[in-house]
């Protein structure tokens, strides 16, 4: 489909500039450019995954991709051009070329996204082994509006403890079939003469059973049914990692795949480059915000220094705008930001709604003592607390905090203990998957929200209404 888009928007952007007289002897002429402009396209979008049947659709990312692509073609071209010394494409053909190539592109994958992937011919019939919480919290991950293609659960099995010949029993709930269950019967029920199930999602509240499960999974899997665990299925389809199903021995996992040891120069050198252009384009903002925040309290400071916790837990002094009263904290100590808080000024308020007060942490970037995108780096006094009510909280610290970061994009300021922890699933995400393509994405999003404010709170695991939870 892309490259019948690119081939369209060529034609196209030859016949808008020359006519159509011209398009045959311009395009013999010009090969060797127009090559080197689908392949450059072809590739970008091979890199950025754009190839790939996406599991969750977004039209941001998707845009975010385009620009990757558009971007990434025009280096190339001009590149080339330098190095033969001879222009190989008209800026002005290239543009028109661009643009029909774009409005198609664009066009038909969100046709593709929006009609074709969640219709029935491409929808995936999903069983979960389990019919509890996490069973109902899985199934609402996977029955999401931009799950690509749609997914559907068919089934949940209730697997109990039965007599070996007696009958699987079926019920309703909300549309969907409940199996009361043994442990014989998995296999059978899996099986495409039942319910056609091409995913097999392990999602039992009690981890212990899933030991009896084991020769009837691998005999699943290889009759050619994809089997997932409540664990992969919250960062496949929800970009989190619910710490309600992690142990040690998972966690060391989580921390062996991730690679932000070999990433780690790189990191250090996109940090640099992007908080010096930061510092740059964000200084006449800079410039104006302390203006006005002078101008709104002259006797007191513009900018607000605090320690907080950085790399290995090694504290640092982090700057920024004033957002609270002077001396806000004398009398209560460390505590969290709540709603509505009195301590926060009203011009306060809207700092922390558009970010504007993190923006003196690029001079932190720049120093070393935090990265452009990492965990948000928080005050060794509620970190304390939070290592002793939140299992595997001290993980976060392994990595330089950062200026934006996962969580601070998929869910809004915390104030709790709850809200800690939400935001550390998250955090476990973003150090397993960590990669410069993840961090661009992360920074454009932080500029989206910016500019247009926040979302709602996302879901968890632990999210789930009581009424959705199937009792054995």
């Amino acid at each position: 489909m892309d490259v019948l888009c690119l081939l369209l928007g060529i034609a196209f952007g030859v016949f808008i500039r020359f006519g159509r007289g011209e398009v045959i002897e311009h395009l013999s002429l010009h090969a060797p450019g127009w090559i080197i402009f689908c392949g450059s396209i072809i590739l970008a979008n091979y890199l950025a995954g754009n190839y790939q049947l996406q599991t969750t659709f977004s039209r941001f990312n998707m845009l975010v991709g385009w620009l990757f692509s558009i971007v990434f073609a025009v280096m190339i071209l001009g590149v080339s051009s330098y190095a033969l010394f001879r222009l190989l494409q008209g800026r002005g053909v290239l543009l028109l070329a661009i643009a029909g190539y774009s409005a198609l592109s664009l066009a038909l994958k969100l046709l593709c996204y929006h009609r074709l992937f969640r219709s029935e011919m491409f929808v995936c019939r999903v069983i979960t082994v389990g019919a509890g919480r996490t069973a109902a919290k899985v199934k609402q991950l996977v029955e999401g509006e931009f799950i690509m293609p749609a997914h559907r659960v068919v089934a949940m099995l209730n697997v109990i403890e039965k007599a070996e010949n007696e009958p699987a029993v079926i019920r309703r709930l909300d549309g969907t079939a409940v199996v009361d269950c043994g442990f014989s019967d998995v296999e059978t029920l899996a099986d495409y003469n039942n319910f056609g199930a091409e995913l097999l999602v392990i999602a039992l509240d009690d981890h212990e059973m899933i030991h009896q499960l084991y020769p009837a999974l691998r005999r699943i899997r290889f009759s050619g049914v994809e089997i997932m665990t409540a664990l992969s299925v919250a960062e496949a389809y929800g970009g989190y990692t619910p710490v309600a199903e992690l142990d040690e021995e998972l966690v060391t996992d989580l921390i062996l795949e991730t690679r932000i040891p070999f990433a780690q120069r790189g990191k250090r050198i996109f940090d640099v480059c992007c908080s010096l252009a930061g510092c740059i384009v964000f200084t006449p903002f800079m410039l104006l915000t302390a203006l006005v925040i002078k101008l709104c309290d002259w006797s007191s400071p513009v900018f607000y220094t605090q320690w907080r916790a950085g790399l290995f837990g090694r504290p640092f002094k982090i700057l920024k705008f004033r957002t609270m009263q002077p001396g806000a904290e004398e009398q209560t100590g460390a505590v969290w930001s709540v709603d509505n808080d009195p301590r926060v000024t009203r011009l306060g308020r809207f700092m922390r709604r558009t970010r504007l007060d993190e923006f003196p942490q690029l001079i932190n970037v720049l120093r070393g003592d935090m990265s452009m995108v990492g965990p948000r780096p928080e005050r060794p006094e509620i970190i304390d607390t939070l290592e002793k009510e939140v299992p595997f909280y001290n993980e976060r610290s392994n990595v330089l905090p950062g200026l934006t970061g996962w969580a601070q994009i998929r869910y809004p300021y915390g104030n709790s203990i709850d809200d800690a922890r939400r935001k550390l699933e998250y955090d476990l995400y973003y150090i397993k998957h960590l990669s410069l393509a993840l961090d661009c994405q992360i920074i454009l999003s932080t500029l989206r929200i910016m500019l247009f404010g926040f979302e709602s709170k996302k879901r968890s695991m632990s999210d789930v209404p009581a009424k959705a939870v199937v009792t054995g």
